[in-house]
């Protein structure tokens, strides 16, 4: 289970008196200050919790839950550090009675199925106190014979096996038995094939035993011989918090090579040494990414879906590649098990999305999918149940964005629960594109386009953007791709480097697309004094993503005055003109007379000199 290494411990405190709190500081000190990454810790806290126990013969109910709840915390985070369920199991049984401490070692081993030793003492107190119960018994030991019966020194767990059967008097029970013991490489199997013959020469004339029990043996014994070259060399074969030695893990590596890889050992062999290397190796995905490519070649799809959400739980969150096979895996099975996999599938993705809010593939997986699943369409449909498939893809898009912005209950809660500031842009766009490329609503694209890009969420998003400049491309929209590029580095914040490629694009595609004479026009009415000229101001903008063209903010008002001040004929704002034109005058009016030479406005300034003022001294050298 991945949470954080400060455990928060509060709720243990919760209730207890006042006067107890200040009897047991030392205790209290323990719960506030635990570091749940330190061994240490954690066993300083649970031996000073086990001293309450000695301490208070008979605790309230507040101590008793106090004292519980120390347990639950360490062992919620750590199910496979067995000597603490074992603590647990006798705290229980001084709190709450014999009951109580079955009930702790039942969760023991469904916390951790692969333990043999508490599988052991959970069997062995069912036999001590529950004899009548032979059933329940009997089908805790196959479950056990299936989760530790494989491990190399389980001759603990068959002894009991075999006990129980026996005092049962079940001999075909007791056949069965012997018959899976005789093929498991076992630590003491020479004792079981001496065991099995005797029953097989005792009860042959009862129950159905191997015919050669030799030969059975003997390939064991050669399994067992191989095996011991690995099995020697385990010198932890328990969950630990530290690292382990190189050489164990190498160790491990060699063992599974050659379980994959010989005739002799079964896929339930497989199986057990995989499940035992990863109690010490628990943290290391590399074991994890093994057992699951192993799993997917050997064994049923539930099995495996249930080793990958088990690595996934505890792998560090660093390492990330066990966790997108997982995704790979359930996105390939839902072509043939979509019933089964589809809703694993998108509660993996919003368990992902919570464990990486800042990665948005998740929402886009989940589009993908829903999609195909929910909005799905093929080549046999007519166009009109097509198109209507896609509307409704849009709409329900459309209804998650308003319910996302509005913060309301409604939309769909397995997108909503994924969806974050982060992710939203993916949803956003992915609406965007649907309208403008699906449904050719250029109209409505635009105005998502106006209405999204004022979002917090929207404002830093890259890949936003490069749709909006896309779509201006698309529909030649030169007017808002001026003032795109206008607002480049300071309304619209992306990266530098992404921002010289559509500064240089732009170019090429203005000078492709661009009316010379429209242009010519727009500079001759001073358009680009107040934006950037397409054609001469671009270059500044590359690699200065805040670089603005001097005088930018004045009006055109502004700017006029400012030309004229400084001296200018004026030509450029007062052209030359005819003020007593006869262009649009009826030929009628100068019936009695011709008519009146024609008097020039402006004309006068062509000749006149400009005389411009000198602000580089004025301003910079401080002199008139």
């Amino acid at each position: 289970m991945i949470t954080d290494s400060k455990a928060d411990y509060s709720d243990v405190l919760k209730g207890l008196e006042v006067g107890f709190l200040r009897e047991n500081d030392d205790w209290v000190n323990r719960v506030t200050t635990v570091n749940q990454d330190d061994i240490r810790s954690l066993d300083g806290l649970v031996k000073s919790t086990e001293q309450l126990v000695l301490k208070y013969s008979n605790p309230n109910q507040s101590i008793k839950s106090a004292i519980q709840k120390v347990f639950q915390n360490v062992l919620e985070r750590y199910p496979l550090l067995f000597g603490y369920w074992k603590r647990f199991t006798a705290v229980q049984y001084q709190l709450n009675g014999l009951e109580s401490s079955i009930t702790v070692l039942s969760h023991a081993v469904d916390a951790f199925p692969h333990s043999l030793e508490l599988w052991c003492d959970y069997l062995n107190v069912l036999m001590a106190n529950n004899p009548d119960k032979v059933d329940q018994i009997r089908i805790n030991f196959q479950i056990a014979r299936n989760l530790v019966g494989f491990q190399f020194l389980s001759h603990s767990f068959w002894d009991k096996y075999i006990e129980f059967e026996n005092e049962q008097g079940q001999v075909d029970h007791l056949a069965d038995i012997y018959k899976v013991i005789s093929r498991i490489p076992l630590h003491q199997y020479s004792r079981y094939y001496t065991a099995y013959k005797e029953f097989g020469q005792k009860n042959s004339a009862t129950v159905q035993v191997d015919e050669d029990i030799d030969k059975i043996f003997a390939t064991t014994q050669q399994l067992v011989n191989s095996v011991w070259k690995y099995e020697s060399q385990i010198s932890q074969s328990f969950f630990n918090l530290g690292p382990l030695a190189q050489k164990e893990l190498d160790n491990w590596d060699q063992y599974l090579s050659f379980a994959a890889e010989s005739e002799l050992v079964s896929v339930e062999l497989t199986k057990s040494i995989y499940q035992r290397c990863l109690i010490p190796c628990r943290y290391y995905e590399h074991f994890w990414l093994r057992y699951t490519r192993w799993m997917e070649s050997n064994c049923d799809l539930t099995s495996t879906l249930e080793i990958y959400e088990r690595g996934a739980a505890v792998v560090p969150l660093e390492q990330r590649a066990l966790r997108q096979n997982y995704l790979s895996f359930l996105k390939k099975s839902l072509r043939n098990n979509k019933e089964k996999v589809f809703d694993i599938y998108l509660l993996t993705l919003a368990e992902f999305s919570r464990l990486y809010p800042k990665d948005s593939s998740f929402v886009k997986d989940f589009l993908i999918t829903i999609k195909k699943c929910e909005f799905g369409s093929n080549l046999t449909q007519a166009d009109r149940e097509i198109l209507a498939q896609q509307n409704a893809y849009a709409s329900y898009l459309e209804a998650n964005v308003r319910t996302y912005i509005r913060k309301a209950q409604r939309g769909d809660t397995r997108l909503q629960q994924i969806l974050n500031d982060s992710s939203f842009p993916v949803l956003a766009i992915e609406l965007i594109k649907v309208t403008q490329l699906t449904l050719k609503n250029t109209i409505k694209t635009r105005a998502y386009f106006s209405e999204f890009e004022k979002l917090p969420q929207i404002k830093n998003n890259t890949s936003f953007w490069l749709t909006f400049y896309k779509f201006l491309k698309t529909t030649v929209d030169l007017n808002g791709l001026e003032n795109f590029v206008f607002r480049l580095g300071t309304e619209i914040q992306i990266p530098v480097v992404i921002l010289n490629d559509i500064i240089s694009d732009f170019k090429s595609f203005f000078l492709t697309n661009v009316n010379i004479d429209a242009y010519e026009k727009n500079v001759f009415d001073g358009r680009y004094k107040m934006t950037i000229d397409p054609l001469i101001d671009l270059e500044y903008k590359v690699n200065n993503p805040f670089w603005s063209k001097p005088g930018i903010t004045l009006g055109i008002e502004s700017q006029k005055k400012d030309i004229k001040d400084n001296g200018h004929p004026g030509l450029y704002l007062d052209k030359p003109l005819i003020s007593n034109t006869i262009i649009e005058h009826d030929s009628k009016a100068f019936a009695s007379g011709p008519p009146p030479l024609p008097v020039f406005k402006n004309l006068e300034k062509i000749n006149k000199p400009a005389v411009h003022k000198d602000y580089f001294t004025r301003d910079f050298m401080n002199t008139t």
